[in-house]
């Protein structure tokens, strides 16, 4: 296995091979499904950094323990990884060494460097030699996310341009897996929604599992104090409907996809009154309205007073524009 160093002329070189392979993932994050996302994402990797194996983590602890751990992949690694790295986490020198270099990639040479010889081990059992990792938080979920690549004991030690890129391609690695698992859950619940509307997915025990940037931000309009990645309320509600917010929640086995936007004026109305103001907004009549939702014209005139006075507007224009600014979720 060449040295990453030995692949490029110059620096301009450097640089586009870089901006290559991010146009790659985020080509992956909006076109690859769920299922298969990591390893293409991965192998996207390799094809820059050269490696054997990998182990990308998220959880909600630093040091990650089966009841904190969110998600685990594993690339040319076996199932039982996990299980054999855990029991001898408190000897692995790579958790000392990310938290003291916290989003900077460290690189550990399992024959020269000075290491546990549990992970000597393990590196053993494993068939690795070289490890090169980094360790991020994401901002809005506030889970800790960790990507280790392994190389075995024929390849070079992992250069510092290797360190370097693969530090600074990390926090794109991340963004690109959100983006991904967005973009799935959405398609998998066939929602639509428009340009207001901000899209996460939980478990159903309200622990994030991505989100886009705004997210985070339109939460703490209605609860101040949040910070992830527990969300500050229970998922298995149909909808949340704050003072400052709505968010409508989809279940699908055990992800929870949240379509959440700030309120509006027309969420002041009564599902009823919503339907009337839908159709006089779109030119009905009374009479056909009356028709079309099974009421009187007397009734519709009633709730016509009713949205005038909740919305504080006077003519049939004003109420089209309002409608025009919902959000177009499967809810509305």
């Amino acid at each position: 296995m060449p040295k990453l160093d030995h692949y490029f002329t110059s620096e301009g070189a450097i640089i586009d091979a870089f901006s290559r392979t991010l146009l790659e993932v985020y080509r992956l994050a909006r076109e690859e499904p769920l299922e298969r996302f990591l390893e293409t994402i991965l192998e996207c990797l390799q094809s820059m950094i050269p490696f054997k194996s990998a182990w990308w983590g998220r959880g909600s602890e630093i040091i990650y323990t089966p009841g904190a751990m969110h998600s685990c992949y594993f690339y040319n690694l076996p199932d039982n990884y996990f299980d054999a790295w855990h029991k001898m986490r408190f000897f692995d020198n790579t958790i000392e060494l990310v938290q003291k270099n916290f989003g900077e990639a460290i690189s550990i040479n399992l024959q020269t460097d000075k290491v546990s010889e549990h992970l000597i081990k393990l590196g053993h059992e494993f068939h690795f030699n070289k490890i090169m990792c980094v360790q991020h938080n994401d901002t809005i979920s506030g889970l800790g996310n960790h990507l280790s690549i392994y190389r075995d004991k024929y390849a070079p030690m992992f250069s510092t341009l290797e360190q370097q890129l693969f530090q600074a391609l990390m926090p794109h690695l991340l963004a690109a897996s959100s983006i991904n698992h967005i973009r799935n859950c959405h398609a998998l619940f066939g929602s639509q929604n428009g340009t207001d509307v901000v899209l996460a997915t939980c478990d159903n025990n309200g622990l994030l599992r991505s989100s886009e940037p705004a997210f985070a931000e339109l939460i703490q309009t209605e609860y101040p104090d949040w910070h992830g990645p527990q969300l500050p309320f229970n998922p298995t509600q149909k909808s949340i409907n704050g003072r400052h917010l709505v968010i409508d929640i989809q279940a699908k086995d055990d992800v929870f996809l949240l379509l959440a936007h700030p309120i509006s004026a027309i969420d002041q109305l009564s599902t009823r009154e919503k339907e009337v103001a839908l159709r006089f907004g779109q030119g009905f009549t009374y009479k056909e309205i009356a028709q079309e939702i099974g009421i009187s014209p007397n009734t519709v005139r009633y709730y016509i007073k009713s949205i005038y006075t909740k919305l504080e507007v006077h003519n049939k224009a004003d109420i089209s524009r309002l409608l025009a600014e919902i959000p177009k979720t499967n809810s509305s």
